[in-house]
């Protein structure tokens, strides 16, 4: 029997004729920064296809082959979290492409942080150590952040490169890849993925031992004679002999394997189903159906299942131009249609039917309101949802994490909008200066620089012109002389992009986001009087610990008597403020004594509430209402309790529902919370603002929904944290809803769990009744899908999430794209989907529903 071989695999060929500096093939010297913060000298290789950044203590073999080349020794650590390192050296000492999330200029991350500290310790007349330590400049120094917030933090000592031909170079790649990505198959971006870990003998071929590795990484159990069974077989019906099947199959036969694996598994497979109830099992000429055509792809899937009724044929057309185009395995019923065969766009085969199913553009998110809207933005900032942070410098608990600039330029890079900086006095440098400090006052977590923090702002704004407005909520604990110093450099630094409030306008409707494109607004504590040198008073604008007063959500007697909005004032420290900084203020913190005074203020007035007191307030109708239209004009802003020691978060629903503009939470705890913080701002392209429904503008009575949710099975799921050593998983999905009471205004949280799949997260199958929820304020709601791995040792282990609001799901067979628990889509959760069936109608309609 001839040998069958297929045709080469387009996607791991895509960097292949992207032009590099020939000096990056060969290696770059660098300075690399370690996790205490520590240099060593380093170099920097990219592998011949392009995927792979190799990180190495001496120069690579220049024979290398395409793959993991020979290292003398890995340099890259195993990071557990921001801040803390595992010291066991991981077997990664490489970084692959598709892993990549973001390129950043300068000395912006934590390690870059410890370095700095490093190098003053090492200066320092007062010590006399001895230290290889190699002085960083800042203009060579860039990071790169990759799989979830790892960072790889360095500076270019290679005198023949610049940083930013570098860096020109890795964003190339890093797009290319992306824009290659989709148009391969799951299985083929899968593969090449683990391809480098599991081609052992780097022959760019896997034998038997090897494609038990692959299915050890992908998540699917097999008995090892099985697994060799399987090998066997299908390498005899390649037409290999018992040479060619000791020395392995090529990676595209590999991608095949994996495709039969799905396809000939006896357990019921949806997609099969799905494809046989809508088309029928017989085509027209009496065979087996093997395609659809686009009429009735349109017409039985897309207008009476999907509920697309805009869709027209032309664009079903370009779907299947797209979707023939596709590279998925090489199996006997692909109908091969070259992009110039006029039936490219009239039929697709059940392989294709699949990988929509699965795409991004048949996702439960609707892709009209994730898409950035510009014509929305040009209202006042009140009508906004704005993304927002709580003590934005941690990087865990509140009480003794460290603190890092990182945290604010990741903050930044996820959407956040409202950052917060809590101000004290720090020290006065070599020329006087008072330089302040920001850190959580009255606890033991780590000081940073006032000035770093807003370095950083301004290297985000540089690359970022277009950014909607930042807002910085300064909690001051300064001096007059610090806060004057604050003032100064904040005006020094982002010159033109500090927006500067007119005394005249202030009491007038608040600017849109269009209005402060590209702007940063301070909110702190403005000055009434202009004719006062200095302001004496009560510092409004902190947000207060205290929580004695107030019942918090994890007391366990509840105190029902409703709070008094007079009740707000809490011990507050007595501050001086510079007129200085007051000038550069626009948003002004304020006490509240009730809604109906705070409201004859002027617009620029904005309240902070404490969760627990926010609580307490949505439990009088009055109050709720009250709240609603005070948020029509003025902002204010919800915080965590103090008592959440360990950066937990409260549930934004509530605020939300009350028209609250900003909920901040601790972004560096990835809960359930954080989660749906993330699904939200999904929407209007994560720039950071959401127009609110018109529930919440123009009293729009809302219209309850019934939902019904029935996952059918996961696609491509990993171990925890995309780890690539661990067991096998064994994965339950989680389907929450997130709503408000019309009754009583109180949170409603309701979860359904599917069962475990034992050893199978490649592709598990889960057969349940549908979930079923009432949804009483649509434009409120969300739904949180969450994927565990059920662990019968210890507690279980978070796999991946994607939380969607109500208003922006789509009905029909749908794919849910899942996040890690940094809320990214790269590297091992590149591929990690579900499959659901989603209905969704009025409460008026639900006996025909159930």
């Amino acid at each position: 029997m001839p040998q069958y071989i297929p045709e080469p695999s387009r996607f791991r060929r895509c960097l292949s004729s992207v032009e590099v500096p020939p000096k990056m093939l060969e290696g770059i010297s660098i300075v690399k920064v370690t996790n205490n913060g520590r240099t060593k000298p380093a170099y920097l290789t990219l592998s011949e296809d392009r995927f792979t950044i190799y990180i190495t203590t001496s120069k690579l073999k220049k024979n290398a082959k395409v793959g993991k080349m020979e290292m003398p020794r890995p340099f890259l650590k195993k990071v557990t979290s921001i801040g803390s390192t595992d010291e066991e050296t991981d077997c990664q000492s490489s970084i692959d492409v598709g892993s990549i999330d973001r390129l950043q200029k300068g000395q912006t991350t934590l390690r870059f942080e410890l370095a700095r500290k490093m190098n003053s310790r090492v200066s320092s007349p007062r010590k006399s150590l001895s230290t290889d330590f190699i002085d960083l400049d800042v203009d060579r120094c860039f990071s790169i952040v990759y799989s979830g917030e790892r960072t790889l933090d360095c500076m270019i000592s290679d005198v023949d490169l610049s940083r930013d031909d570098v860096l020109h170079s890795l964003q190339v790649l890093f797009e290319t890849y992306t824009n290659a990505k989709v148009h391969a198959g799951n299985d083929v971006v899968l593969l090449r993925h683990i391809w480098v870990d599991v081609d052992k003998d780097r022959s760019d071929s896997i034998n038997s031992n090897e494609l038990a590795g692959i299915l050890y990484r992908i998540n699917l159990y097999k008995k090892r004679a099985d697994t060799d069974k399987m090998y066997h077989s299908f390498a005899k019906m390649m037409g290999l002999d018992r040479n060619g099947r000791r020395k392995g199959i090529s990676f595209e036969n590999t991608v095949t394997i994996l495709h039969k694996i799905k396809r000939d598994s006896w357990e019921f497979k949806p997609v099969h189903n799905i494809w046989f109830n809508l088309f029928g099992r017989v085509m027209n000429n009496g065979k087996d159906r093997v395609k659809v055509s686009d009429e009735s792809f349109l017409k039985k899937f897309i207008w009476q299942k999907q509920g697309e009724s805009n869709m027209t044929l032309d664009e079903v057309g370009d779907i299947f131009r797209s979707l023939n185009q596709l590279e998925v395995a090489h199996v006997a019923t692909n109908l091969h249609l070259s992009p110039d065969d006029k039936n490219a766009a009239k039929f697709i085969d059940r392989d294709r039917f699949e990988a929509y199913l699965i795409s991004m553009e048949n996702e439960i998110f609707d892709p009209a309101a994730e898409r950035f809207d510009a014509t929305c933005m040009n209202r006042p900032l009140s009508e906004y949802w704005i993304n927002s942070s709580h003590n934005t410098y941690l990087t865990g608990d509140q009480f003794q994490s460290r603190s890092s600039v990182e945290m604010y330029m990741n903050a930044l890079h996820r959407g956040c909008r409202c950052l917060e900086l809590d101000c004290f006095d720090g020290y006065r440098d070599f020329d006087n200066t008072p330089v302040p400090m920001v850190y959580h006052g009255l606890t033991i977590t780590t000081k940073i620089l006032f000035f770093d923090i807003i370095d950083a702002i301004k290297l985000f704004l540089n690359s970022n012109k277009d950014c909607y407005p930042i807002i910085l909520s300064l909690e001051n604990h300064c001096s007059l002389p610090y806060q004057e110093s604050m003032a100064n450099h904040m005006i020094s630094t982002f010159g033109e992009s500090l927006f500067i409030p007119d005394e005249a306008n202030l009491h007038q409707p608040l600017p849109s986001p269009e209005d402060l494109k590209g702007k940063i607004l301070l909110k702190g504590r403005r000055i009434s009087d202009k004719k006062e040198d200095y302001y004496q008073g009560s510092a409004f604008d902190t947000d207060s610990d205290d929580d004695s007063a107030i019942e918090d959500e994890h007391t366990t007697e509840r105190d029902d008597k409703p709070l008094s909005p007079k009740s707000n004032v809490s011990r507050q420290a007595s501050v001086s403020f510079s007129p200085e900084l007051s000038r550069i203020t626009i948003f002004h913190g304020v006490q509240m004594n009730s809604f109906e005074e705070s409201k004859q203020k002027g617009k620029d007035c904005m309240l902070s509430i404490n969760e627990s007191q926010a609580r307490k307030l949505n439990r009088v109708k009055e109050y709720r209402s009250e709240w609603i239209d005070y948020n029509k004009t003025h902002l204010s802003r919800v915080y965590p309790s103090g008592k959440r020691v360990d950066s937990s978060n409260f549930n934004p629903i509530m605020p939300w529902s009350k028209g609250v503009q900003m909920c901040a939470l601790n972004i560096q705890t990835p809960d359930a919370a954080r989660r749906l913080n993330d699904g939200r701002f999904r929407q209007n392209g994560n720039c950071g603002y959401v127009l609110k429904p018109p529930t919440l503008i123009l009293d729009k009575n809302p219209a309850p929904l019934k939902l019904s949710i029935k996952v059918l099975g996961g696609i491509c799921l990993p171990k925890a944290k995309g780890d690539k050593k661990g067991e096998y998983i064994d994965p339950y999905v989680q389907v929450s809803i997130f709503d408000i009471s019309l009754m009583d205004g109180r949170e409603i949280t309701i979860d359904k769990y599917t069962h475990p799949v034992h050893k199978n997260g490649f592709n598990p199958i889960w057969q349940h009744e549908p979930f079923k929820f009432r949804v009483d304020q649509p434009e409120i709601a969300m739904v949180q899908f969450t994927v565990w791995n059920r662990d019968v040792a210890s507690s279980d282990t978070f796999v991946g999430s994607s939380s969607v609001p109500v208003s922006c799901i789509r009905e029909g067979f749908r794919s849910v794209h899942l996040f890690d628990a940094n809320n990214k889509r790269n590297g091992a959760f590149g591929c990690a989907s579900l499959l659901v069936e989603v209905e969704l109608k009025v409460v008026s309609q639900e006996i025909k529903m159930w």
